[in-house]
């Protein structure tokens, strides 16, 4: 229990944290673990120096925006860059059922996330290309 952090809840559409009266709202457990594969998913590693020195992050913007790569392999090269990224946590047992949704702006990944002590939840994410 004492590796489920809190976290304050973040509107990933608008870009910014949700205010209610005047006052950010936290979460914690499950729906922390949630805000936090979100922003890792959505952060494009090793761009921003704040993370320099560490794993932080996911290659995507390489993989989907002007290349030839074939579907197969772009999505065999997602799901273990995803993989790799959110088995960083360590709530995190597992990831399966990993699927890929391609659009011609943006790619939407769900996915199963099996942690220790909260069970299995599901998980959308969807990255916009910049």
């Amino acid at each position: 229990e004492g590796l489920l952090m809190k976290t304050y809840l973040f509107d990933f559409d608008k870009g910014d944290f949700v205010v209610r009266d005047g006052k950010l709202i936290e979460c914690d457990g499950v729906e922390a673990i949630k805000v936090w594969i979100e922003k890792i998913i959505r952060t494009e590693k090793n761009r921003f120096p704040i993370y320099d020195g560490t794993e932080y992050g996911c290659h995507i913007e390489d993989l989907v925006i002007g290349n030839n790569y074939t579907a197969e392999f772009v999505e065999a090269e997602l799901k273990r860059e995803i993989e790799d990224a959110l088995m960083q946590h360590p709530m995190i047992q597992r990831i399966s059922g990993f699927v890929l949704e391609r659009s011609i702006n943006a790619i939407t990944v769900t996915l199963e996330v099996h942690m220790y002590g909260a069970g299995t939840n599901t998980v959308t994410v969807t990255v916009k290309n910049q």
